[in-house]
C-alpha cells in the first residue's frame, strides 16, 4: 500500500520529467507482488501453475520497466507499453489455469466491488472539493446534487440484482469479460467525477469551463457500456431489458458528448441523471422478475 501511494505521488509528473521516479515506484509495487507469488509457488503446490505464470509475465515486465530507465523519450514509452501489454494479457492464460482448482467464487467479485466503491467515493470527494472552491449558488448546487445522484444511481445499478459470484466458475470467456470490463466501469466513473467537478467550476463567474459537459457524458458512456458487458458475463447472461437499457444509456451519453458544444454542463449532467435514474426505476419495477430468474442459481 505504501508503494502504491508512491506510484500515486509520481503520476502527475510521469510524463513531464518525472518518468524515472514513476518507474522506480511502479517497479517497487511489482517487486512486492513477485515476492508474494514466489511465496505461493513454494508453499502451495496446487497453485504453482498460476503463480509460476504470473512470476514469468510480471518478471519480464519488470525487466522492461528497468530497461526503460536508461532509455530516452520516446523509446522509454515504447518499453512502458510492452511492459503494460504483458501485464494486461497475463490474466487471460491464468484464468484457464484456474480450471480444476478450489477457487473461492466470492473473492474476485468482492475485490472488484471494493474497487468500484473506492472509485465512486473518489467521485463524491470530487463533488465536495468542487463545491468547496466555488460560491454556493442555485446553479452550482444543482450541479453538485446531480453529480451525487449519478454516483448513487451507478452504485445501485452495479450492486443490485447481480450474481457476480458465479462468474468465476462459469467459463473463461465470461471471467475475462468480467475482469476487463471493469476497466471501462472504473475509468468511466473517474471521468464522470472529474466532469462533475469541472461542471461545478463552470458555475463560477469568470471561469473558462463552458464546454466540459462532454467529460461527464463520456464517463457515463464508458461506465454503462462496461456494466452491460459485465451483465452479459454473469448468469443468466441474457440480452434482457437491463442490458438493452445499459447500452441505450451509453449510446445516449455518447450523443450528449457530440452535443456538449451546444449544451451547458448543467443541462448535460441532468440529462444523464434522468437516464440513470430512469434505469434504476425500471430495474426496481422488474425486481420480482430478477429474483425469479436468479433465485434457482
Amino acid at each position: 500500500m505504501f508503494a502504491i501511494a508512491g506510484v500515486a505521488s509520481t503520476v502527475p509528473d510521469a510524463l513531464h520529467g518525472g518518468q524515472n521516479s514513476f518507474v522506480a515506484a511502479y517497479v517497487c509495487v511489482r517487486a512486492i507482488l513477485l515476492v508474494l507469488y514466489t511465496r505461493v509457488y513454494r508453499s502451495l503446490e496446487l497453485a504453482r501453475p498460476v503463480a509460476g505464470w504470473f512470476i514469468l509475465m510480471f518478471g519480464v515486465a519488470v525487466v522492461d520497466w528497468l530497461i526503460s530507465l536508461a532509455l530516452p523519450v520516446p523509446w522509454k514509452y515504447v518499453f512502458w507499453g510492452i511492459a503494460l501489454f504483458l501485464e494486461h494479457v497475463a490474466p487471460i492464460r491464468a484464468w484457464r489455469l484456474l480450471r480444476g482448482m478450489p477457487v473461492d467464487p466470492r473473492h474476485i467479485p468482492e475485490r472488484f466491488g471494493l474497487l468500484v466503491i473506492i472509485v465512486l467515493g473518489e467521485g463524491v470527494i470530487g463533488v465536495v472539493l468542487g463545491t468547496a472552491e466555488v460560491s454556493w449558488t442555485v446553479r452550482s448546487g444543482a450541479i453538485a446534487f446531480g453529480g451525487f445522484v449519478t454516483g448513487a444511481a451507478i452504485w445501485w445499478l452495479y450492486f443490485d440484482f447481480l450474481d457476480a459470484a458465479s462468474v468465476v466458475t462459469r467459463n473463461v470467456r465470461s471471467g475475462i469479460t468480467f475482469v476487463y470490463a471493469h476497466y471501462f466501469v472504473a475509468a468511466g466513473i473517474a471521468a464522470l467525477g472529474v466532469g462533475v467537478k469541472l461542471a461545478i467550476f463552470s458555475a463560477e463567474p469568470g471561469q473558462r469551463y463552458d464546454h466540459v459537459g462532454w467529460m461527464a457524458a463520456a464517463g457515463t458512456a464508458f461506465c454503462m457500456a462496461g456494466l452491460a458487458a459485465i451483465q452479459l458475463a454473469t448468469p443468466p447472461a441474457l440480452v434482457d431489458v437491463d442490458v438493452v437499457l445499459r447500452l441505450a444509456v451509453a449510446a445516449s451519453a455518447g450523443v450528449l458528448v457530440a452535443l456538449s458544444g451546444f449544451l451547458s454542463p448543467v443541462v448535460i449532467l441532468w440529462l444523464l441523471v434522468a437516464l440513470l435514474v430512469g434505469q434504476v426505476v425500471v430495474e426496481l419495477a422488474r425486481h420480482e422478475q430478477h429474483t425469479a430468474v436468479a433465485g434457482p442459481l
